[in-house]
């Protein structure tokens, strides 16, 4: 009798565990619902851990013609964009399938840091993730998927909760929303909010949700925080507005994390810390035509200070740095900066100082720029440069002043190809001082080894450093 006990408290131990697990593989993923309105992808048919996976073709429908010259000068411009979205929820490793119309050539499953190596087999392309990331999946000539998969929600605010603006699944459109102190706006997944945030003055506001907030391109500036402290905007996309997507200014304290932010047309900055202080963009993905992230002052009382931008995925599909301080230097400092372990996949396009790079000081103003760091970067592709700090005139973006750059680090940055750093001051009194590149490489080599074939030096830079493998050099 004792013996039977025992062997049928093994099974039921066995059959717990065996239910659980099965539980846990059924929590692993959850498929967001269908953006009502959306169009359903005929390209990209996605699978993850064999549920399918709603997925989005989102097409542009700027009027092309309506748009500035300088704009649509490029092949990739002078068109409607394309990509497509997928996006669920996930809390452990996952097996992707994806599907394609036709037989695949080649395919990349971007960041390379990832290094993520899909098997193909026909029209079937499929890779493992250990959980939670966002990838920019290319195939042959069709357009990129973004493959998006979120982290669990955390603490979702109850839609009765009387400081809660709640957004069900759904199409809404509220035009502008403005926040007060201590509201939380949610976006549920599955809900498509056409407007834009407006925060002037409040304190203690929470954005969050993995839904989705779309201007239509026709709301410009769609997220605008001003004069504002603790603002936090977490889990949601914001895409498809007019001009600059997320603007800060003279604030305190606001965090991005986990947002997807995505741009089409002129102007399209993805998050812009203006003559502020405290701002952490971490974990987000961007695709946007113009710079991904870009810190400025435009303003004369305006002072940065204190920015941290890390863990992020920028694709700077058009007239676009990945991470870029300036052109509007206005104000009296922008000190301690620090963007570390971002993928910059792509910048290109023309600007005011010839041309993009993968991220950049320029000086346009009479700031003094200093303490800047530059660390873990991956610069995947730089069609125009690689690398730049320059001191302008004062003169592209207004009526200034030159300004001067002081103490940049550059550390354990990898260009994936050959191209132009090049650094250029202004005069005697505004110029670069104090830069040290520590452990970086050029195409696989050091840039010890490429500074005579890369590094263009112009006047008024002084105190260049080199250093690779505890090995220093100085130019």
């Amino acid at each position: 009798m004792e013996r039977f006990f025992i062997f049928r408290a093994v099974i039921i131990l066995i059959v717990v565990i065996l239910f659980h697990g099965c539980n846990e593989n059924l929590r692993g993923v959850y498929p967001y619902p269908a953006v009502p309105g959306a169009e359903r992808s005929d390209t990209y048919m996605v699978d993850v851990n064999g549920m399918e996976i709603w997925t989005e073709k989102l097409l542009t429908s700027m009027d092309i013609e309506s748009l500035p010259d300088w704009f649509t000068a490029r092949p990739y411009t002078a068109i409607q964009q394309e990509v497509h979205i997928a996006s669920f929820a996930c809390d452990g490793p996952i097996d992707v399938s994806v599907r394609v119309p036709g037989n695949i050539s080649v395919a990349r499953v971007r960041p390379a840091s990832r290094g993520i190596e899909p098997e193909i087999d026909g029209n079937v392309l499929s890779f493992k993730l250990p959980g939670p990331d966002k990838l920019y999946i290319e195939i042959d000539d069709l357009p990129p998927l973004c493959f998006f998969s979120n982290p669990f929600e955390k603490d979702v605010p109850s839609p009765d909760d009387p400081g809660v603006i709640y957004f069900g699944p759904g199409r809404h459109h509220p035009g502008y929303i403005t926040m007060a102190d201590n509201q939380t706006l949610y976006i549920a997944p599955g809900a498509i909010v056409y407007g834009g945030i407006r925060i002037d003055g409040a304190n203690n506001i929470r954005i969050t949700g993995r839904g989705i907030l779309d201007g239509a391109f026709e709301y410009s500036g769609m997220v605008r925080v001003d004069n504002s402290e603790d603002v936090v905007f977490e889990g949601i996309t914001i895409r498809n507005g007019r001009g600059w997507i997320n603007t800060v200014t003279a604030s305190r304290n606001v965090r991005f994390d986990d947002v997807k932010v995505i741009s089409f047309g002129p102007s399209g900055d993805g998050i812009n810390p203006v003559g502020s202080q405290n701002v952490t963009i971490s974990n987000c993905f961007f695709r946007c035509t113009d710079d991904c992230v870009a810190i400025k002052s435009p303003d004369p009382d305006h002072v940065v200070e204190d920015i941290l931008i890390e863990n992020n995925t920028m694709v700077g599909f058009a007239f676009s740095d990945g991470v870029t301080i300036g052109f509007e230097t206005r104000g009296p400092y922008i000190r301690n900066v620090v963007a570390r372990n971002n993928d910059i996949l792509l910048s290109r396009g023309g600007s005011r100082v010839d041309g993009h790079s993968g991220f950049s000081i320029v000086c346009d103003g009479p700031s003094l720029i200093s303490d800047i760091l530059f660390e873990d970067l991956r610069v995947e592709q730089a069609d125009e440069k690689l690398f730049e700090l320059i001191i302008t005139e004062g003169q592209r973006y207004g009526n200034d002043l030159p300004g001067r750059i002081r103490n940049v680090t550059v550390r354990n940055v990898s260009w994936f190809h050959k191209g132009p750093v090049s650094l250029e001051g202004f005069s005697e009194t505004n110029n670069i001082s104090g830069v040290l590149f520590e452990d970086c490489f050029v195409a696989g080599r050091p840039l010890s080894e490429m500074a005579e074939k890369v590094l263009n030096i112009g006047p008024f830079v002084e105190g260049v450093r080199i250093i690779t493998g505890g090995m220093e050099t100085f130019l």
